[in-house]
């Protein structure tokens, strides 16, 4: 579940100052920084992740679950988290569970009926989030966290990398969320340090906040025929219906940001922005989005 990460370890938490030497000594892809006022860090490799080291501390950043995996195809338990830091702290003596944690990744990988980028249409609008969309992914992004979908077989085919046999010819579509920026805030704590992740009651947290974010995106939905007894109003009603539709929503709802500064006041904007994402005719869920849905709320068999 946990994927990529960044961390922190003070100076103090070393035993001594032995480690500014130790610790570039294990790493590979060396290089030094130097800075006008006598400041310094040297950075390599251990394993996949980046490690730098400098007279205040350690930083590392990478793929947990790469680092305890080697790909990160498979799904890092809470288990294997801590073993993973174990072996961290073996590595570079020190208790990396008092680490503070300032980026972290958390992922899961499904095996959809139809191809991952059959999904994204029906992917709408974040509030507080700006939608990207890529031939092979979609992005919501703002300053403190991103999430994203895409596709995870098609990525590691490209990458030349060996695919799990499970998921020869199979759909991949995986699930991220990213938390970049005050994740202790955004996670309700003071501070969350490497051990937390293993935790349980953080885990569970996580999983929580993971399939909440899901849960914050509009589900684009598909038109309901109307055929008997309509109306002028709802024929117009319906008529709206079929051309966003046959347009997409999401385009129609980018062509309508470009309008704002025309209406009479912003909450015009946004309450004409509000009736195209609720128009009657668009009544029926898609198949794709019920199954996806599902596939979400499966995260929470892995609690434990």
């Amino acid at each position: 579940m946990y994927d990529s990460f960044k961390s922190w370890t003070d100076k103090d938490l070393f035993s001594d100052s032995g480690y500014l030497n130790r610790v570039p000594s294990i790493l590979t892809n060396i290089s030094e920084t130097h800075r006008e006022n006598s400041f310094y860090s040297i950075s390599g490799n251990l394993d996949n992740l980046r490690v730098s080291v400098n007279p205040l501390g350690v930083s590392i950043s990478g793929s947990l679950n790469k680092f305890y995996h080697k790909d990160n195809f498979q799904k890092l338990t809470r288990q294997q988290t801590e073993l993973s830091m174990e072996k961290l702290s073996d590595i570079l003596q020190i208790d990396f569970g008092q680490s503070s944690i300032q980026k972290l990744d958390i992922a899961h990988n499904f095996i959809m009926n139809e191809t991952p980028e059959s999904y994204y249409h029906f992917l709408g609008d974040c509030s507080h989030y700006t939608r990207m969309v890529q031939p092979n992914s979609i992005y919501y992004s703002n300053k403190l966290k991103t999430k994203l979908f895409y596709n995870k077989a098609l990525e590691g085919t490209a990458k030349k990398m060996e695919l799990p046999a499970i998921w020869q010819n199979k759909n991949v579509l995986r699930y991220e969320f990213r938390l970049l920026k005050r994740i202790a805030s955004q996670m309700n704590m003071t501070a969350i340090q490497a051990r937390d992740l293993h935790s349980e009651s953080f885990y569970l947290a996580i999983i929580d906040k993971m399939i909440n974010e899901y849960n914050q995106i509009k589900k684009n939905k598909l038109l309901t025929p109307k055929t008997e007894n309509m109306t002028c109003k709802n024929a117009k009603e319906f008529l709206l219906s079929a051309l966003v539709e046959m347009y997409g929503i999401n385009q129609t709802s980018e062509i309508v940001q470009s309008w704002t500064n025309n209406f009479s006041t912003k909450k015009e904007a946004q309450r004409f922005k509000r009736e195209l994402n609720n128009l009657k005719g668009m009544t029926e869920l898609s198949p794709l989005i019920s199954e996806l849905d599902k596939k979400i709320m499966r995260i929470k068999e892995h609690y434990r």
